[in-house]
């Protein structure tokens, strides 16, 4: 028997190690190498640790397909990222065979998918390395073959974008339900009973910035009237919604506005509708430098990737029966979750309401007040003796852990000031990926802890069930198997870690000839500054990348000079 409990003692201490390390964890070697600027190490430490099979072949192809796109090997980029759309396309359609081993074991041992938000940014990744490679090519053929490239991912942008607004809405469908009296009154009752949190309106319905890429990838195209619709639905995206959601600047939706504008200028035949339409969206200053935006001039877009996506992590709770209520109840355990899970169970799963003062009376004697005011009550009620005849009430016994993923708090990163021909400009907000990675697991949550719930009871069930046939060891078995079943169960905390936590846009017309450029970006580290000896010809349009981190050591901008011509 001692021989024995030895062995279980040591497998569980395996499968401890084995089941609670999340997929941030697993790659803070790489990632630290790439705030140093050491991005060939990185590589090597990424290829080492995710592999282009099994669970983790998304994430392979979309992490180094980060990491090539910084080294400037945009080809290989493009190639890469071009593999992790086709698979995540693929798992669309055959996820749901996977469906049974992740509900047994645990979600980190099935494929990860990618959210829908990650899946855009492939698109927008490729089109930018498109213009990268537009920028290297040596001949007029080569140069225009690579922004033909970025036509057709702008293309397959607007596509997936289109799928999300017809699947989930877009800005103005939502923002006219709200205005119905019966939604208006439904979100009334819900504030009544505690929900903090309206999932409707932090869904990932539309994509602003998306949007504005591929405007920019049509007027480098010369096609004036595309880069004019593109340009107004980023414009309208960002005003009905998207800049309020994730917290960006209001420079952003007028820059947006802007370029719509230029552009029925350019294209022609809308005399009459871009005068009211920049009198209506442009202040007096802007209205006035529409008339400095002439083919003669050069133009300068500086896109600043800023700092890195958060890490998707673990929270511990515990799953008990309550037989005077007939219900499940969860509850964070005090020891080993900090504020910030004990914050995100309180908002996403807490009772809050009418249900949480009749639970808080039921159990005072025995938990009291404040205890339950982190507890989640699941009224199973009818169920309950099914329940018990499955035999769940048993094989939770007096207690039984459960898994869901979180995101800690993302805190907003400092200012980002562009200096050029005497000008300090402030860099604007034009997306932040970090809040959509936020606000997606939010509107999961309900998914989490059902999916969570279930996986548990199962394992439970049948740990218990493998007791009942053990003969003289069936009760030894039946806590193995428990036990073994909770310290492998695992969240989902996988997501793509090298995209940035915001992404800043600015852009300038200026006279050609030689120009200095200076971006100084404030990061929890300090202060950095980027700087870049430029000169411009009539009608080019210079696109600078930089990519600013939190930095462990030296890290240069962008390696490769982004020097884009098109002839207006």
């Amino acid at each position: 028997m001692s021989h024995f409990l030895r062995l279980t003692g040591a497998a569980l201490c395996a499968l401890i190690l084995s089941g609670c390390a999340t997929y941030g964890a697993g790659l803070t070697g790489a990632i630290e190498d790439l705030q140093k600027g050491d991005y060939v190490a990185s590589e090597a430490k990424l290829q080492q640790a995710l592999k282009p099979t099994g669970g983790d072949r998304l994430l392979h192809y979309l992490e180094l397909g980060v990491v090539k796109h910084l080294q400037g090997d945009f080809a290989a980029s493009n190639a890469l990222l071009e593999t992790a759309g086709q698979i995540a396309e693929d798992m669309e359609t055959t996820l749901m065979s996977d469906l049974l081993l992740t509900l047994m074991s645990n979600p980190r041992q099935g494929p990860y998918p990618g959210a829908d938000f990650e899946k855009v940014f492939i698109n927008y990744y490729k089109a930018l390395n498109y213009f990268g490679l537009a920028q290297l090519a040596q001949t007029d053929a080569d140069r225009q073959a690579a922004l033909d490239g970025a036509r057709i991912e702008s293309r397959r942008l607007i596509i997936r974008l289109n799928d999300l607004n017809t699947r989930k809405g877009n800005f103005k469908e939502a923002a006219d339900e709200e205005q119905q009296t019966f939604t208006q009154l439904l979100k009334l009752f819900s504030a009544l009973q505690g929900n903090l949190v309206d999932m409707d309106r932090i869904k990932y319905r539309d994509d602003a910035m998306a949007h504005y890429l591929t405007g920019i990838t049509f007027e480098m195209n010369r096609e004036y009237d595309d880069a004019r619709i593109s340009y107004q639905r980023a414009a309208e995206a960002y005003e009905k919604g998207f800049a309020k959601q994730y917290r960006l600047d209001d420079g952003v939706t007028e820059q947006a506005w802007f370029d719509t504008i230029r552009m029925m200028r350019l294209a022609g035949g809308y005399d009459s509708e871009w005068r009211r339409l920049a009198s209506k969206k442009l202040s007096k200053a802007r209205r006035a430098e529409l008339d400095l935006w002439t083919r003669d001039k050069a133009q300068v877009i500086v896109l600043e990737h800023k700092g890195l996506a958060p890490h998707r992590k673990e929270m511990n709770l515990e799953l008990s029966a309550n037989p005077n209520m007939q219900a499940l109840q969860l509850r964070p355990y005090f020891i080993g979750n900090d504020q910030a899970q004990l914050a995100w169970f309180y908002v996403l799963y807490a009772d809050k309401g009418i249900l949480d003062a009749v639970s808080n009376y039921l159990d005072a004697v025995e938990v009291g007040y404040v205890l339950n005011s982190f507890t989640k009550t699941v009224n199973i009620g009818p169920l309950w003796q099914t329940a018990e005849e499955l035999g769940l009430v048993t094989a939770i016994g007096s207690s039984m852990r459960v898994t869901v993923p979180y995101y800690e708090p993302v805190k907003a990163l400092g200012y980002s000031n562009l200096s050029v021909g005497g000008q300090s400009l402030a860099m604007h907000k034009a997306s932040n990926p970090a809040l959509m990675a936020v606000q997606e697991q939010m509107t999961r949550a309900g998914y989490d802890i059902q999916m969570a719930l279930a996986r548990s009871s199962l394992k439970a069930i049948t740990a218990q069930s493998v007791g009942q046939v053990g003969g003289n060891f069936g009760g030894l078995l039946a806590m193995a198997g428990k036990l073994a079943a909770q310290l492998t169960d695992a969240a989902e905390t996988r997501n793509w870690l090298l995209l940035p936590q915001e992404i800043r846009l600015r852009r300038v017309v200026l006279e050609p000839g030689e120009h200095a450029l200076t971006l100084e970006s404030q990061l929890p580290t300090g202060i950095k500054r980027y700087d870049n000896q430029i000169s411009l010809q009539p009608g080019e349009i210079h696109f600078w990348r930089v990519r600013s981190l939190p930095e462990l050591g030296h890290t240069q901008a962008s390696p490769v000079k982004q020097l884009i011509k098109t002839s207006n």
